[in-house]
Protein backbone atom coordinates (compact mmCIF):
# COMPACT_ATOMS: atom_id res chain seq x y z
CA UNK A 1 0.00 0.00 0.00
CA UNK A 2 2.96 2.41 1.34
CA UNK A 3 4.88 1.54 -2.66
CA UNK A 4 1.30 1.95 -4.56
CA UNK A 5 0.86 5.68 -2.72
CA UNK A 6 4.28 6.59 -3.11
CA UNK A 7 3.89 5.84 -7.18
CA UNK A 8 0.68 7.49 -7.57
CA UNK A 9 2.44 10.41 -5.36
CA UNK A 10 5.35 10.24 -7.99
CA UNK A 11 3.33 11.04 -11.09
CA UNK A 12 0.90 13.29 -9.49
CA UNK A 13 3.61 15.57 -8.48
CA UNK A 14 5.23 15.12 -12.05
CA UNK A 15 1.64 15.64 -13.79
CA UNK A 16 1.42 19.08 -11.67
CA UNK A 17 4.82 20.40 -12.86
CA UNK A 18 4.23 19.31 -16.37
CA UNK A 19 1.00 21.06 -16.30
CA UNK A 20 2.70 24.34 -15.12
CA UNK A 21 4.90 24.43 -17.62
CA UNK A 22 2.69 24.02 -20.12
CA UNK A 23 1.29 27.42 -19.35
CA UNK A 24 2.01 30.41 -21.86
CA UNK A 25 4.43 32.39 -20.63
CA UNK A 26 3.61 35.95 -19.76
CA UNK A 27 5.90 37.98 -22.68
CA UNK A 28 8.12 36.55 -25.00
CA UNK A 29 11.36 38.34 -23.29
CA UNK A 30 10.40 37.11 -20.09
CA UNK A 31 10.52 33.41 -21.55
CA UNK A 32 13.86 33.67 -23.28
CA UNK A 33 15.44 35.11 -20.08
CA UNK A 34 13.94 31.78 -18.36
CA UNK A 35 14.95 29.90 -21.16
CA UNK A 36 18.82 31.89 -20.46
CA UNK A 37 18.43 31.01 -16.62
CA UNK A 38 17.67 27.33 -16.72
CA UNK A 39 20.55 26.95 -19.01
CA UNK A 40 22.79 28.75 -16.61
CA UNK A 41 21.21 26.53 -13.45
CA UNK A 42 22.46 23.48 -15.94
CA UNK A 43 25.87 25.04 -16.45
CA UNK A 44 28.69 24.35 -13.64
CA UNK A 45 31.34 26.58 -14.59
CA UNK A 46 28.56 29.26 -15.37
CA UNK A 47 29.35 32.77 -13.56
CA UNK A 48 26.37 32.80 -11.63
CA UNK A 49 25.06 32.69 -8.05
CA UNK A 50 22.36 30.80 -6.72
CA UNK A 51 21.20 28.28 -3.83
CA UNK A 52 20.58 24.73 -5.28
CA UNK A 53 18.86 22.60 -2.71
CA UNK A 54 18.24 18.33 -3.81
CA UNK A 55 15.68 16.63 -1.42
CA UNK A 56 15.64 13.06 -1.87
CA UNK A 57 13.00 10.81 -0.01
CA UNK A 58 14.69 7.35 -0.53
CA UNK A 59 12.18 4.13 -0.31
CA UNK A 60 12.27 0.40 0.30
CA UNK A 61 15.08 1.07 2.56
CA UNK A 62 16.51 -1.79 5.34
CA UNK A 63 13.17 -2.53 7.30
CA UNK A 64 11.29 -0.71 4.62
CA UNK A 65 11.51 2.27 6.23
CA UNK A 66 11.81 5.59 4.55
CA UNK A 67 15.15 8.04 4.66
CA UNK A 68 15.28 11.62 4.18
CA UNK A 69 18.70 13.77 2.71
CA UNK A 70 18.69 17.40 1.55
CA UNK A 71 21.44 18.91 0.68
CA UNK A 72 21.79 22.93 0.68
CA UNK A 73 24.37 23.84 -2.09
CA UNK A 74 25.54 27.89 -2.57
CA UNK A 75 27.07 28.18 -5.39
CA UNK A 76 28.93 31.59 -6.46
CA UNK A 77 31.86 32.48 -8.78
CA UNK A 78 34.76 34.77 -8.58
CA UNK A 79 35.87 36.16 -12.12
CA UNK A 80 39.42 37.49 -12.80
CA UNK A 81 39.31 37.92 -16.41
CA UNK A 82 42.58 39.86 -16.51
CA UNK A 83 43.96 36.23 -15.62
CA UNK A 84 41.62 34.41 -18.12
CA UNK A 85 40.40 32.17 -15.55
CA UNK A 86 37.04 32.23 -13.01
CA UNK A 87 37.52 30.45 -9.62
CA UNK A 88 33.93 28.67 -8.56
CA UNK A 89 33.61 27.49 -4.84
CA UNK A 90 30.81 25.00 -4.08
CA UNK A 91 29.37 23.44 -0.86
CA UNK A 92 27.27 20.59 0.04
CA UNK A 93 25.49 20.82 3.10
CA UNK A 94 23.59 17.49 3.86
CA UNK A 95 20.55 17.23 6.41
CA UNK A 96 19.56 13.94 6.74
CA UNK A 97 16.76 12.07 8.23
CA UNK A 98 18.28 7.84 8.78
CA UNK A 99 16.02 5.49 9.65
CA UNK A 100 17.95 1.86 10.98
CA UNK A 101 19.18 0.26 7.62
CA UNK A 102 19.92 -3.86 8.70
CA UNK A 103 17.20 -5.34 7.65
CA UNK A 104 18.05 -8.57 9.42
CA UNK A 105 17.45 -7.77 12.99
CA UNK A 106 13.83 -6.08 14.57
CA UNK A 107 13.49 -2.62 15.76
CA UNK A 108 13.56 -1.34 19.07
CA UNK A 109 11.15 -0.13 20.89
CA UNK A 110 10.39 3.16 20.17
CA UNK A 111 12.90 3.11 17.29
CA UNK A 112 12.75 6.43 14.82
CA UNK A 113 14.38 8.81 12.18
CA UNK A 114 17.54 10.24 13.57
CA UNK A 115 17.61 13.70 12.38
CA UNK A 116 20.74 15.65 11.68
CA UNK A 117 23.75 17.51 9.66
CA UNK A 118 26.01 15.29 7.96
CA UNK A 119 29.51 15.81 6.93
CA UNK A 120 29.79 18.97 4.78
CA UNK A 121 31.88 18.91 1.69
CA UNK A 122 33.47 22.36 0.21
CA UNK A 123 34.62 21.84 -3.74
CA UNK A 124 36.80 24.51 -5.22
CA UNK A 125 36.50 24.34 -9.09
CA UNK A 126 39.04 26.67 -11.36
CA UNK A 127 38.03 27.09 -14.79
CA UNK A 128 40.55 28.67 -17.68
CA UNK A 129 38.11 30.80 -20.26
CA UNK A 130 37.75 29.05 -23.36
CA UNK A 131 36.01 29.79 -26.60
CA UNK A 132 35.59 26.79 -27.41
CA UNK A 133 31.51 25.04 -27.23
CA UNK A 134 33.24 22.31 -24.15
CA UNK A 135 34.21 24.07 -21.31
CA UNK A 136 36.41 22.34 -18.45
CA UNK A 137 37.35 23.27 -14.66
CA UNK A 138 39.98 21.41 -12.24
CA UNK A 139 39.75 21.45 -8.43
CA UNK A 140 39.74 19.99 -5.34
CA UNK A 141 37.06 19.10 -2.43
CA UNK A 142 37.54 18.46 1.30
CA UNK A 143 34.97 16.58 3.45
CA UNK A 144 35.05 18.49 6.90
CA UNK A 145 33.78 16.06 10.37
CA UNK A 146 30.38 17.82 10.87
CA UNK A 147 28.19 15.21 11.85
CA UNK A 148 25.72 15.68 14.30
CA UNK A 149 25.01 12.28 15.21
CA UNK A 150 26.91 9.01 14.35
CA UNK A 151 23.40 7.79 12.55
CA UNK A 152 23.92 10.20 10.05
CA UNK A 153 27.73 10.38 9.72
CA UNK A 154 29.55 10.48 6.27
CA UNK A 155 33.50 10.21 5.39
CA UNK A 156 33.80 12.82 8.07
CA UNK A 157 37.58 14.15 7.82
CA UNK A 158 39.08 14.28 3.82
CA UNK A 159 40.15 15.21 0.71
CA UNK A 160 40.74 14.59 -3.12
CA UNK A 161 40.72 16.09 -6.46
CA UNK A 162 37.60 17.11 -9.10
CA UNK A 163 36.88 18.20 -12.46
CA UNK A 164 33.91 18.97 -14.19
CA UNK A 165 33.55 18.93 -18.23
CA UNK A 166 30.65 21.33 -19.61
CA UNK A 167 29.18 21.38 -23.44
CA UNK A 168 26.33 21.16 -26.11
CA UNK A 169 25.60 18.30 -28.12
CA UNK A 170 23.10 19.92 -30.13
CA UNK A 171 20.91 23.66 -29.01
CA UNK A 172 18.52 21.84 -26.93
CA UNK A 173 20.82 18.86 -25.75
CA UNK A 174 23.29 19.69 -23.11
CA UNK A 175 26.04 17.81 -20.77
CA UNK A 176 27.48 18.88 -17.26
CA UNK A 177 29.82 15.94 -16.14
CA UNK A 178 31.48 16.33 -12.54
CA UNK A 179 34.02 13.84 -11.37
CA UNK A 180 35.67 13.26 -7.59
CA UNK A 181 37.37 11.28 -5.13
CA UNK A 182 37.90 11.24 -1.56
CA UNK A 183 39.97 9.96 0.50
CA UNK A 184 39.69 9.95 4.44
CA UNK A 185 42.50 11.07 6.15
CA UNK A 186 42.38 8.51 8.55
CA UNK A 187 41.77 5.98 6.17
CA UNK A 188 38.54 4.60 6.75
CA UNK A 189 36.74 5.79 3.29
CA UNK A 190 38.07 5.46 0.12
CA UNK A 191 35.57 6.71 -2.63
CA UNK A 192 34.99 7.99 -6.19
CA UNK A 193 31.44 9.70 -7.55
CA UNK A 194 30.70 10.63 -10.88
CA UNK A 195 27.84 13.02 -11.42
CA UNK A 196 25.95 12.89 -15.20
CA UNK A 197 23.90 15.73 -15.74
CA UNK A 198 21.87 15.57 -19.46
CA UNK A 199 19.11 18.14 -20.00
CA UNK A 200 16.79 18.33 -23.19
CA UNK A 201 15.72 21.61 -22.86
CA UNK A 202 12.12 22.42 -24.34
CA UNK A 203 11.86 24.95 -27.29
CA UNK A 204 8.04 24.90 -26.94
CA UNK A 205 8.15 25.74 -23.21
CA UNK A 206 10.82 28.60 -22.17
CA UNK A 207 13.06 27.18 -19.77
CA UNK A 208 11.25 23.70 -18.96
CA UNK A 209 13.55 20.43 -19.26
CA UNK A 210 13.50 16.75 -18.70
CA UNK A 211 16.93 15.60 -17.32
CA UNK A 212 18.86 12.86 -15.73
CA UNK A 213 20.66 14.05 -12.98
CA UNK A 214 22.27 11.43 -10.66
CA UNK A 215 25.46 10.69 -9.04
CA UNK A 216 26.76 7.26 -9.34
CA UNK A 217 29.11 6.05 -6.89
CA UNK A 218 32.18 3.51 -5.95
CA UNK A 219 33.07 2.83 -2.34
CA UNK A 220 36.01 1.10 -2.67
CA UNK A 221 36.48 -0.10 1.19
CA UNK A 222 33.12 -1.71 0.74
CA UNK A 223 33.91 -4.93 2.57
CA UNK A 224 31.89 -7.04 -0.35
CA UNK A 225 32.67 -6.55 -4.35
CA UNK A 226 28.88 -6.46 -4.62
CA UNK A 227 28.29 -3.31 -2.50
CA UNK A 228 30.93 -0.81 -4.39
CA UNK A 229 28.65 0.26 -6.71
CA UNK A 230 25.56 2.22 -6.87
CA UNK A 231 23.92 3.34 -10.18
CA UNK A 232 20.45 4.93 -10.22
CA UNK A 233 18.88 5.51 -13.34
CA UNK A 234 15.56 7.89 -13.58
CA UNK A 235 14.72 11.31 -14.76
CA UNK A 236 13.61 14.75 -13.64
CA UNK A 237 11.03 17.15 -15.48
CA UNK A 238 11.48 20.39 -14.73
CA UNK A 239 11.03 24.41 -15.06
CA UNK A 240 12.76 27.48 -14.30
CA UNK A 241 10.98 30.79 -13.68
CA UNK A 242 12.03 34.76 -14.29
CA UNK A 243 11.21 35.90 -11.12
CA UNK A 244 12.59 39.66 -12.44
CA UNK A 245 15.11 41.64 -11.13
CA UNK A 246 17.73 39.17 -12.35
CA UNK A 247 16.17 36.66 -9.46
CA UNK A 248 15.67 33.27 -10.84
CA UNK A 249 13.22 29.75 -9.57
CA UNK A 250 13.65 26.75 -10.75
CA UNK A 251 11.93 23.42 -9.67
CA UNK A 252 11.98 20.10 -10.83
CA UNK A 253 11.07 16.44 -9.07
CA UNK A 254 11.52 12.52 -10.34
CA UNK A 255 11.92 9.30 -9.85
CA UNK A 256 14.97 7.11 -9.79
CA UNK A 257 15.57 3.21 -9.02
CA UNK A 258 18.84 2.37 -7.96
CA UNK A 259 19.32 -0.62 -10.98
CA UNK A 260 22.85 -1.67 -8.90
CA UNK A 261 23.05 -0.98 -5.15
CA UNK A 262 24.88 -1.96 -1.90
CA UNK A 263 23.05 -4.10 0.48
CA UNK A 264 20.31 -1.60 2.87
CA UNK A 265 20.49 0.60 -0.07
CA UNK A 266 17.24 2.31 -1.05
CA UNK A 267 15.25 0.41 -4.17
CA UNK A 268 14.32 3.68 -5.53
CA UNK A 269 14.16 7.49 -4.21
CA UNK A 270 11.78 10.78 -5.16
CA UNK A 271 14.18 13.65 -5.97
CA UNK A 272 12.75 16.99 -5.86
CA UNK A 273 15.05 20.10 -7.03
CA UNK A 274 14.68 23.72 -5.25
CA UNK A 275 17.44 26.73 -6.42
CA UNK A 276 17.02 29.92 -6.38
CA UNK A 277 19.20 32.33 -9.01
CA UNK A 278 20.89 35.30 -7.45
CA UNK A 279 21.37 38.20 -9.63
Amino acid sequence: MRARIGIIGIWTGILIILGAVSLPALASDQGDRAAEMARQLQDPLAGISAIMTENRFKFKNGQDKINYQFDIEPIFSINFPEQGFTLIPRAVIPVIGAAPWNSASALPAGDDITWGISDIITQVFLAPKVTSAWKWGLGGQISLDTHTDDAVAGTGWGGGPSAILVGNFTEQLSFAGILGHLWSFEGGFNSTTFQPMLFYNLTSIPGAYVAYEATISADWKAEKSSDTFTVPLGFVAGKTFDMGGGYGLDINLGPYWNVIKPEGTADWFLKFGFTILLP
